[in-house]
C-alpha cells in the first residue's frame, strides 16, 4: 500500500533565524545550509519564512547592480522581519498530502512547514511532494526517517 502521509516525504526543519538578524546573515545561512527557507521565529513563535528569492524580490533593485562587497553592506543594514514572508502556510502531520500539494501550489514557497503543537517538525518540499505521487505510480519510495 502507499504511504502519502506528511512524515514519510518531510525532510528536517530548515534552520531558523530571528527578525531582527540582518538580511546578510540570513543569506549567507541559506548558503551554507544550502535550506530552500528558513523559518523566522521570534519569542518561540514561528513569525515567517525567509528564501533567497525573498531577500532578491523585496531589496532595493540598486542591490542587485553591486558588487558582492557593496551588495553585502547592504544587506548588512536590511532586518529579516522586514522582508520574511508573513504567516506562512504551515500543514501538521495529520494534513492530507492532496491538501498540502494545493496549500503549496497556491503559496509560491519552496515548501511547507510542518507542524506540531505549533513546534516546527518537518518541511515538505515540493520535490518531496513530487516524490510522493510518482510513488503513487509505483515509481518511488518514502525517505528515511531522520532521527
Amino acid at each position: 500500500m502507499s504511504d502519502v502521509s506528511i512524515r514519510s516525504w518531510m525532510t528536517a526543519v530548515p534552520p531558523s533565524i530571528g527578525p531582527k538578524e540582518s538580511l546578510k546573515r540570513a543569506l549567507t545561512l541559506l548558503r551554507t545550509t544550502k535550506a530552500p527557507e528558513l523559518v523566522v521565529i521570534d519569542d518561540g513563535r514561528v513569525v515567517g519564512m525567509l528564501s533567497e528569492r525573498d531577500i532578491w524580490e523585496r531589496c532595493p533593485t540598486s542591490a542587485l547592480l553591486l558588487d558582492d562587497t557593496q551588495a553585502e553592506e547592504l544587506l548588512e543594514q536590511f532586518r529579516v522581519g522586514g522582508v520574511m514572508a508573513l504567516h506562512p502556510p504551515v500543514i501538521t502531520l495529520e494534513t492530507p498530502m492532496s491538501e498540502a500539494a494545493q496549500l503549496l501550489a497556491q503559496s509560491r514557497r519552496a515548501g511547507l512547514l510542518v507542524v506540531a503543537d505549533g513546534v516546527p517538525v518537518g518541511f515538505l518540499t515540493e520535490a518531496n511532494l513530487l516524490r510522493a505521487v510518482a510513488q503513487l505510480f509505483g515509481l518511488a519510495t518514502p525517505l528515511a526517517p531522520k532521527e
